[in-house]
């Protein structure tokens, strides 16, 4: 098996732990972060550029990638990561997520519309997810089958069940319903990845992780995480809207399960919000990686994080608005500690010109710091825990 993980350290005082996850295309020291790239892309960045962030792994869109460029063409090159230039180690979400919270309030009904301005029509039911292509209005299912197969051609090391979010049932159904309905999917999901593996054709181990939903339901994310592990997945996500609404909601729902999680399957939050202060709730109570598009987002619209060093707080969310006028003339680089690209060789002055310019390179630039960040915050972090210092590392921060 090319997949494992190794707990190294646990905090003394708290649930965070120090470790390492094997995949096939190297090793994630944890806890850490995943750049999104979304449809096989972070946006704005180059593979080199995403290697000088010191990022150690891609998650990319199942959904995205299978409507487009599609799976015949993905097949051809091996994978995603292949296709991107990436050769490091890789994530795919299922694709449940984006299909769920296409629904806007009744069992067929259009949200939007498509680039071709056709309507989109989604239907759940307990086989899958009927939806329509937001790129040309064809119709496709995606089923846990479905969703493990295309997963299997986009070859990423580790893979996520198909699965129901909670947060979408409310538009849709009962919350009680998506939960039964997500665990028909993981069941039919675990089924289909061990047929898959008997008939790779990768010749490389994909370790699927099942997603523990429930949102801040002590009983429904405790008996999600029992199935979990009784099924034998080799590693947990948590999602749910409560994983990347607040940090204060994201540790009320860490707090239903952190006292049942094995030391051996490393966990993973789907699309962790909450900045710095979101990290912190999450590493205290186990999560060894996660991933959030909002690092990016913010970085495209000249929110730029800061550290405690420069001003970043609570208060201030840990960020600054680069567009703003006041930062026109500054003649030295954003961050007095930063040790990315664009802080040590730009002045905030030129960054500044750049946003309000409309220059593509203050995307990049942006995107660059914010991403170096959020990795060199979870690598101070692993250290504080590894040196059991984790709490008074957390201080010096929150």
């Amino acid at each position: 098996m090319d997949f494992e993980f190794k707990l190294e350290t646990k905090d003394k005082k708290t649930h965070a732990r120090a470790g390492a996850i094997k995949t096939p295309h190297g090793e994630i020291k944890t806890p850490a972060f995943s750049p999104v790239g979304t449809r096989a892309s972070v946006k704005t960045l180059s593979p080199d550029d995403i290697k000088l962030t010191n990022s150690q792994v891609i998650l990319s869109n199942t959904y995205h990638l299978y409507l487009r460029p599609g799976t015949k063409v993905i097949t051809e090159f091996g994978g995603f990561g292949p296709f991107m230039g990436w050769n490091g180690p890789t994530i795919t979400d299922s694709g449940g997520y984006q299909v769920s919270f296409l629904w806007d309030g009744s069992k067929e009904k259009v949200k939007e519309r498509n680039e071709d301005d056709k309507p989109r029509v989604v239907k759940i039911d307990d086989n899958g997810a009927t939806f329509s292509s937001y790129i040309d209005g064809t119709k496709h299912v995606l089923t846990s089958e479905i969703s493990m197969d295309i997963q299997k051609v986009l070859a990423a090391d580790i893979i996520m069940a198909f699965d129901h979010p909670l947060g979408a049932s409310k538009k849709i159904g009962s919350d009680k319903e998506a939960f039964d309905r997500t665990l028909k999917w993981e069941e039919r999901s675990f089924a289909a990845w061990e047929k898959n593996k008997k008939l790779s054709i990768q010749n490389k181990y994909q370790a699927l992780f099942g997603i523990i939903q429930g949102e801040t339901d002590i009983k429904l994310r405790k008996e999600s995480l029992k199935f979990i592990l009784s099924t034998g997945f080799p590693g947990l996500a948590m999602g749910g809207e409560s994983i990347g609404s607040n940090p204060k909601i994201t540790a009320e729902a860490l707090d239903t399960i952190v006292d049942l999680l094995p030391d051996n399957k490393p966990l993973h939050a789907l699309g962790l919000g909450g900045g710095p202060e979101g990290i912190f709730e999450a590493v205290e109570r186990g999560v060894d990686i996660f991933d959030n598009t909002g690092i990016t987002r913010m970085a495209r619209t000249g929110l730029l994080f800061i550290y405690p060093e420069d001003g970043g707080n609570i208060s201030n969310k840990f960020r600054v608005d680069i567009t703003k006028s006041k930062f026109k003339e500054e003649k030295n680089s954003l961050s007095k500690v930063c040790k990315c690209y664009m802080c040590q060789n730009f002045s905030t002055a030129y960054i500044h010109h750049l946003f309000v310019s409309k220059e593509i390179l203050g995307l990049r630039l942006a995107t660059i710091h914010n991403i170096t960040y959020i990795n060199s915050l979870m690598t101070d972090i692993r250290n504080s825990i590894i040196n059991n210092e984790f709490l008074d590392f957390k201080k010096v921060w929150i």
